[in-house]
C-alpha cells in the first residue's frame, strides 16, 4: 500500500505555532509604538535620531516576520491539502488495484469450472497514476542590523529622560519575551515538521534563524538604552551629555570583554584567569564604571574578580541606584511622570543604599575603602573592606549577628574599622603586615525577636553560611598567587554563620574568633573539626537579661540556650577552643552589653576594651598575648 511521509498532526503545530507567534508580533503594534513615542518626547541629538532609526527599523522588521508567518500557515495548509489529496489517490489506487486483482482472480476460476465465458465485469475507472507534485515551502527572514553607538555621532550633545528611556527598556523586554516564547514553541513545531513531512519540499525557510536574530537585535537595542539611561542618570536627569562621552558607555567592545567572565558554570580560579587575559589594571576603573548597569552588577559580586575592579563597579551601581531613587521620589507629584519598577524598589531601599554610600567614607581614618559586595536584595546585602583587599597580607571577615542589615552599615563598618585600628597598634613594627578587614554584610541576618524566633534556628546561618564560604573561596581564586593570611571574625549569630561556613568542603582559614556566640551549630562537636588552623572564644560575663542591663553579655546565652539546634558555648573547655577574657583588665575597659560598638564603648569592638585587644592578638597570629 503507497503512503508519503507527512505528519498532519505536526502540520498543525506549525500552524497554530506560526498563528500564535504571527498575533503576538501584530499586537505589539501598539505599545511598542506608545514606548518609543514616550523615550523619543525627551530624546534630542544624534542618539536620539539612532533611537529612532532603530525604532522605524525594528517596527518593520516586525510586520515583514509577521508577513512571513502568515504565508508560512498558508503554505503549509496547502501542503497538508495537498498531502491529504495525495493520500486519497494513492488509497483509491491500492483499492482499485486490490479491486482488479479479485476480478481476474473470479474471472480465472469461473473459466476452470465452466467452459461458458463469465459475463464482462464492469471495472470502474482506474485512478490517476500521476502523483500529485509536493510543494515547496519557501519561508526566508533576515532581520536588517541596526546602528547605534559606534562612531558618527560627530561632536555634538545628547539630550534625553533617563526615566523614559527606562520605560522603553521595561515595555521592550515584556514584549521580547513573549515573542521569544512564541518563537521557542515554533522553532520546535518546525523542527518537528521538518522530520515528519519529508515529502514537502523546504527551500530557503530561514525564518526561525531570522526569528531569532529579530529578537537579538531588540535585547542589543535595550542593552544600548539601558547604557544611555546610566550615562544620563549619572549626569542628571534634564541635561545633555557630549556625543563622545555616550560613545564611550556604549563602547560594545569592553562589554565583550568583561562579559567573558559570566559564562555559566566558571569556578572562580576561571575568572581569575580570564582577568589576567583581559589585561586590565587599576588604571582602567574609570572606563569600568561606565558600563552598563547590568554587567556592571554582575562584576561587582563576581567572586574571582580583583576587589578593585569589583569596588569601582558596585560604586558605580550604587550612584546610579541612589539617584534612580531620588529623582523616583522627586517626581512623585508629576501627573505625567514615567518611572521603572527598579526605581520604586530604589527608593524603598534609599535608608540602606544611603547607609552604605555612608560607610565608604573613612572620615579621615586610615585605610581604604572598597564596596566588594553590593547586592540586588531587599535591603541590599553589602561588604566594604577597609583595607587594600587585593595587596593585605591579612585579611580578616567580620560576621555580624541577629538584627544586622545594611540599613546600619555604618555601624557595623565602624565596628570593623576599630578592629583594622587595634590590628594596626598590636603587629609588632618591622614586621611587614598590611591588614584588611572587611564589614561582611553579606548575609541576611535573623530579625531581633520578638519580630521573630528565627534566630533560635538555623536557617538563616545555613544560607549565609554558604554565601560566606563563597567569599572566601572567592579570596583563594583572586590572591591565588600572593594568598594572605585569613581570619574570620563572628560575633553573636554571625558565630553560628561562620561555623556553617568554616566546616564547608573546600574551606579553609587560618583563624576563627567567636565574640559573644549565640550558640556553635550541635553537628560540630568540637573546635577541631572547625576547617581553621587556630579557634578563639570570648564571652563577657553572662548577666540576667534586662534586670541587669549594661552590666554584662545578657543574650548570648539566651541565643544558645533557647536556640534548637545550636546550643554549643565555644568558650566552654570541652569545646577546647582557646579562650580570652572581656571582662576588663588593667588599663582596659570591660565588656557591659552584648553589641559590638555602643554609645557609650561597652561592646565587644569598641575602642580600648579588652575584647578588642585580644581579638585583634587572635586575628593577626599573636596567641601568646591573649589576656585570660
Amino acid at each position: 500500500m503507497g503512503k508519503i511521509e507527512f505528519d498532519e498532526s505536526a502540520a498543525d503545530a506549525v500552524i497554530r505555532a506560526a498563528t500564535s507567534a504571527e498575533d503576538e508580533l501584530r499586537a505589539q503594534s501598539g505599545p511598542r509604538r506608545s514606548a518609543v513615542e514616550d523615550a523619543a518626547a525627551d530624546f534630542a541629538g544624534a542618539y536620539a535620531d539612532r533611537f529612532t532609526e532603530s525604532a522605524s527599523i525594528e517596527s518593520a522588521d516586525r510586520g515583514k516576520l509577521a508577513s512571513v508567518l502568515n504565508d508560512l500557515v498558508g503554505q503549509v495548509r496547502d501542503a497538508k491539502s495537498a498531502a491529504q489529496a495525495e493520500e486519497e489517490r494513492l488509497a483509491a489506487l491500492d483499492a482499485w488495484n486490490d479491486a482488479e486483482r479479485e476480478r481476474q482472480h473470479v474471472a480465472a476460476a469461473s473459466l476452470l469450472a465452466t467452459t461458458t465465458l463469465p459475463p464482462v465485469a464492469i471495472r470502474a475507472p482506474k485512478p490517476s497514476e500521476t502523483a500529485i507534485r509536493p510543494p515547496t515551502i519557501h519561508a526566508a527572514f533576515a532581520p536588517r542590523e541596526r546602528r547605534r553607538s559606534a562612531g558618527g555621532t560627530g561632536g555634538g550633545r545628547s539630550s534625553a529622560d533617563p526615566a523614559r528611556l527606562r520605560n522603553f527598556s521595561t515595555v521592550s523586554r515584556a514584549k521580547d519575551a513573549a515573542a521569544d516564547d512564541r518563537a521557542s514553541t515554533l522553532a520546535g513545531a518546525w523542527k518537528a515538521f521538518t522530520a515528519s513531512c519529508s515529502w514537502v519540499l523546504i527551500d530557503g525557510c530561514t525564518f526561525v534563524t531570522g526569528f531569532d536574530r529579530f529578537l537579538e537585535e531588540n535585547r542589543a537595542d535595550v542593552a544600548w538604552i539601558d547604557r544611555i539611561a546610566d550615562a544620563f542618570e549619572q549626569a542628571g536627569s534634564g541635561g545633555s551629555l557630549a556625543n563622545t562621552s555616550i560613545d564611550k558607555v556604549t563602547d560594545d567592545e569592553l562589554v565583550r570583554d568583561v562579559e567573558r567572565l559570566f559564562t555559566d558554570g566558571m569556578t572562580p580560579t576561571e575568572v581569575a584567569a580570564v582577568w589576567t587575559e583581559l589585561g586590565l589594571t587599576r588604571e582602567d576603573a574609570g572606563d569600568l564604571s561606565l558600563l552598563p548597569t547590568s554587567v556592571l552588577t554582575a562584576l561587582g559580586n563576581l567572586e574571582g574578580a580583583p576587589y578593585w575592579a569589583r569596588g569601582a563597579a558596585n560604586v558605580a551601581v550604587l550612584d546610579r541606584r541612589i539617584a534612580s531613587a531620588k529623582q523616583f521620589l522627586d517626581d512623585l507629584g508629576r501627573p505625567d511622570r514615567v518611572y521603572s519598577a527598579e526605581a520604586r524598589k530604589n527608593a524603598e531601599d534609599l535608608a540602606a543604599l544611603e547607609s552604605i554610600k555612608a560607610s565608604l567614607n573613612p572620615n579621615g581614618r586610615e585605610g581604604t575603602r572598597t564596596l566588594t559586595v553590593l547586592s540586588g536584595d531587599h535591603p541590599p546585602l553589602a561588604a566594604v573592606s577597609i583595607g587594600d583587599l587585593d595587596e593585605a597580607t591579612n585579611v580578616t571577615w567580620a560576621v555580624p549577628g541577629m538584627g544586622s542589615s545594611t540599613e546600619s552599615m555604618t555601624d557595623w563598618t565602624s565596628a570593623a574599622q576599630n578592629v583594622y585600628g587595634e590590628q594596626a597598634k598590636a603587629v609588632p613594627a618591622g614586621r611587614g603586615t598590611t591588614n584588611a578587614v572587611v564589614a561582611w554584610m553579606g548575609y541576611e541576618a535573623p530579625p531581633v525577636p520578638p519580630a521573630s524566633t528565627a534566630v533560635f534556628g538555623s536557617d538563616f546561618a545555613k544560607a549565609g553560611g554558604e554565601k560566606l564560604a563563597a567569599s572566601i573561596k572567592g579570596l583563594d581564586a583572586t590572591r591565588a598567587g600572593t594568598m594572605p593570611t585569613v581570619n574570620v571574625l563572628g560575633h553573636s549569630y554571625g558565630t553560628t554563620t561562620a561555623s556553617y561556613a568554616l566546616t564547608t568542603e573546600g574551606v579553609h582559614v587560618n583563624s576563627f574568633t567567636a565574640i559573644a556566640s549565640a550558640g556553635i551549630p550541635d553537628s560540630i562537636h568540637g573546635a577541631d573539626e572547625i576547617h581553621a588552623d587556630a579557634v578563639y572564644a570570648g564571652q563577657a560575663e553572662v548577666v540576667k537579661p534586662i534586670i541587669e542591663h549594661w552590666s554584662g553579655d545578657e543574650w548570648a546565652a539566651v541565643g544558645r540556650d533557647f536556640s534548637s539546634d545550636h546550643h554549643q558555648d565555644p568558650t566552654a573547655p570541652e569545646f577546647d577552643a582557646t579562650t580570652f577574657g572581656a571582662d576588663g583588665a588593667p588599663g582596659l575597659k570591660p565588656v557591659r552589653d552584648h553589641g559590638v560598638h555602643t554609645w557609650y564603648g561597652g561592646g565587644y569592638l569598641d575602642k580600648d576594651t579588652q575584647s578588642l585587644q585580644n581579638v585583634a592578638y587572635a586575628t593577626t597570629g599573636q596567641p601568646e598575648r591573649l589576656t585570660k
